[in-house]
């Protein structure tokens, strides 16, 4: 998304560690796999800086906690009541009021429609607005695959203003690089010691230092997502 919140990065290092792409929010639930010492550091780091006890509460209990207090945050942000509410619905209602504002945003009317039918409105009205600014025949073309193509082209078109090297490269690839370096960039902006780190302890580190300066950043998509998207794409799924 061109905009991207801190409770969407927060959800991404509580979702997946190894990951730095979004979702929609989504029920906390537990995690088969092993968390890393490293990311359960993170994790009481993170609990602290919400004002979540961690002692003596085992790691899934803690991220799931964190999971829940962004989403109320962020949904008091909005205006948006939580008493009675399960994490669920409260999730859903605070995606439903972003897809609001970025549809008006658009000009488009969102009186009658539901999120879906809405989710559909703004990823077509985003894919068409690029593809024009790109330069790119919309003629005959899909929606999944002008934006594949307009996907491709922003990759490739970002990678040369950041200097990347793409011969030999897919676009998987040439996407984690522009993203690695977007992070590290921001990182050396804040001061930040980034020797011998890799980006996702940045991002980390700077989730919990500077919570409203990585608000204001805006990660490069991995490449197999809707660019423009993100936000909506687990929710898609699931209808």
């Amino acid at each position: 998304m061109k905009k991207m919140t801190l409770l969407m990065l927060a959800l991404v290092a509580l979702t997946s560690f190894g990951s730095l792409t979004s979702a929609a929010p989504s029920p906390a639930t537990p995690e088969k796999r092993e968390i890393s010492q490293d990311d359960k550091q993170f994790l009481i780091e993170m609990a602290k800086s919400l004002g979540i006890k961690t002692e003596g509460k085992d790691p899934v209990a803690i991220k799931k906690e964190i999971h829940e207090a962004l989403i109320k945050k962020e949904a008091e942000k909005l205006g948006i009541k939580a008493e009675g509410k399960d994490i669920h619905q409260l999730a859903m209602e605070v995606h439903t009021a972003h897809l609001k504002e970025e549809a008006k945003s658009l000009g488009i009317s969102t009186e009658g429609k539901d999120a879906k039918a809405l989710m559909k409105e703004v990823f077509e009205a985003k894919i068409s607005k690029k593809a024009k600014e790109l330069g790119i025949d919309t003629k005959g073309k899909t929606m999944q695959q002008l934006g594949k193509e307009v996907q491709e082209k922003m990759t490739m078109e970002e990678a040369k203003k950041l200097s990347i090297k793409t011969e030999g490269k897919d676009l998987k690839q040439i996407a984690d690089e522009i993203r690695e370096i977007q992070i590290l960039n921001k990182a050396k902006e804040l001061g930040l010691d980034t020797e011998n780190k890799k980006p996702k302890e940045l991002l980390k580190e700077m989730m919990i230092k500077y919570p409203e300066e990585v608000k204001k950043l805006k990660l490069f998509p991995s490449h197999g997502e809707h660019f423009m998207f993100k936000k909506h794409y687990k929710l898609k799924k699931e209808d």
